[in-house]
């Protein structure tokens, strides 16, 4: 009931003054249309491209987009006839699905001078494909012609082997290769070009729309009057000289032998088969490289293109005999240590390297007679020395050390603690035989 009493309320209002709002539309009807009139109204015929706005990332438009055919429009006077640039007509493609199925979108039409209102575009909506960007990578494949009478050719070589597609999946699913076609003169001369591939499905039909990279790929093809094939031995290269104290110890090669095929006027001339050198300056430790074959321009290997080189560096050894220093540790301030030999000879073995930076500093060899009681000792001499250089010989091999107490100085008459007047003196000790021995260094 009480529904029934708002309804009425609301009808009441509606009718209320029904005669005065009636007017109030007409009014700002007749207010519109003497504005409509006071302005220029124009058809422009197209075209206007249409641009997408919001394309998800990684897809891509398969199909062309339909231009804008007429745009009708009002303006004031002032801003004169209309041309394609003062137009944008633009798609929004935000909720497309990128499926690859042909999708119908709103096509928006603006002015460039926010004073342009559109009235009517034609057409209101276009077609749009819109699809997934992929990308894979196919072989490349050589469609050769046959070679004329008398000629053979020999192994093709493409650089790269494959090659890059991207574009849209349903195209890109397509492509299984990309071919390049390539012919063999009549004079007999190599084949060394760059060329263009094409994307092609299994049944050997070009895929358009699709991108491949790089762009170009290279072709070589030697082409032989009087082929003739050659078993020769493989010889690498080495060049450059390994840091100093090191040496080339030995050079390995994979395979020892390669077979070549080329003209026989050529093929008599060659002994080797070199490969491309292989350089080894500075280096402390082996090199291995696979490198390609350094033939003559109509020669060529059958098979493996390459060889595995392996440089075995070593280090450059020697004997070398050092002066080095002997010194006590662990002395007592009471006792006086007197060595037999203040240095020894050191005759180490080892690397050129390891050698210098041995020999750069002095060196010294520690003995430890912390534990010496008073006597003469036969020490041992015993150098602390890297692991990378070997002891060959020490001379002497041991030393002798003599530990003696540190005498006590007798007091001089007139000191503290003389006795006094009347005082008998205490009796001086018998003077000793033996001198003091010099402080040991």
């Amino acid at each position: 009931m009480n529904a029934g009493r708002g309804l009425r309320r609301l009808g009441r209002v509606i009718v209320h003054n029904w005669p005065l709002k009636l007017g109030a539309v007409i009014l700002a009807t007749l207010l519109y249309a003497g504005l409509v009139a006071s302005q220029d109204s124009n058809t422009y015929p197209g075209p206007v491209p249409v641009t997408a706005e919001n394309q998800p990332p990684n897809t891509v438009i398969t199909n062309q987009l339909r231009d804008v055919e007429q745009i009708r429009y009002i303006a004031p006077a002032e801003v004169g006839n209309l041309q394609a640039e003062d137009f944008r007509a633009t798609i929004d493609l935000g909720d497309v699905e990128p499926d690859g199925s042909p999708a119908t979108v709103r096509v928006n039409v603006t002015g460039v001078d926010p004073r342009v209102t559109i009235l009517e575009v034609r057409p209101r909506s276009i077609q749009v494909i819109l699809d997934q960007k992929v990308s894979k990578e196919v072989p490349v494949v050589v469609a050769l012609s046959d070679p004329p009478a008398g000629l053979v050719v020999g192994e093709v070589t493409v650089t790269p082997e494959k090659v890059l597609v991207t574009g849209p999946s349903a195209q890109v699913n397509k492509v299984v290769s990309a071919r390049v076609s390539a012919t063999i003169d009549a004079s007999a001369v190599d084949v060394d070009r760059d060329v263009q591939p094409d994307a092609v499905d299994a049944a050997g039909e070009v895929v358009t729309g699709v991108d491949i990279e790089p762009g170009l790929v290279n072709i070589t093809i030697p082409v032989y009057e009087n082929l003739e094939t050659r078993t020769l031995p493989v010889n690498p290269v080495v060049t450059g000289t390994p840091g100093a104290g090191f040496r080339i110890a030995g050079v390995e090669v994979e395979p020892l032998v390669v077979t070549v095929e080329g003209d026989l006027e050529q093929l008599q001339a060659l002994v080797s088969a070199d490969t491309a050198p292989v350089p080894v300056s500075g280096a402390t430790r082996d090199v291995t490289s696979e490198v390609a074959y350094a033939l003559p321009s109509g020669v060529s290997a059958i098979g493996s293109q390459t060889a595995k080189v392996t440089v075995r560096i070593e280090a450059v050894t020697e004997t070398r005999t050092f002066t080095a220093g002997i010194r006590l540790d662990g002395r007592q301030p009471d006792l006086l240590y007197e060595p037999s030999e203040t240095q020894v000879l050191l005759t180490l073995f080892g690397s050129t390297a390891d050698l210098d930076r041995i020999g750069a500093s002095p060196i010294v060899i520690s003995i430890n007679v912390a534990e010496l009681e008073p006597g003469t000792h036969e020490l041992p001499v015993v150098p602390s020395l890297p692991s990378v250089v070997t002891v060959a010989a020490i001379s002497p091999e041991t030393i002798v050390v003599t530990v003696e107490p540190r005498a006590t100085p007798t007091p001089s008459p007139g000191t503290s603690g003389e006795p006094g007047p009347g005082a008998s003196a205490p009796a001086s000790p018998a003077p000793s035989s033996a001198s003091t021995p010099a402080p040991a260094p």
